[in-house]
């Protein structure tokens, strides 16, 4: 299963599966990229990266297709 299907299931059917894909193959990606941009604050960056995440859980829906194919997740 690609990004665009995993974030479709997730936001169809709330699938958690779908959904720990996602967070698997990005959150290394979301977490150092936190971290430069919280200059090396590691408790900070993880904060950020649990936050984009929730987003990206509640704001799954209201993502159109065209958007997800043309970004890393």
């Amino acid at each position: 299963m690609n990004e665009s299907q995993a974030l479709r299931e997730y936001a169809q059917t709330g699938s958690h599966t779908a959904f720990a894909e996602l967070v698997a193959r990005h959150v290394d990606l979301v977490y150092s990229s936190a971290l430069r941009q919280t200059h090396g604050d590691k408790h900070l960056a993880e904060d950020v990266a649990q936050a984009v995440f929730i987003l990206l859980a509640r704001k799954a829906r209201a993502l159109r297709h065209e958007t997800v194919r043309g970004t890393a997740v």
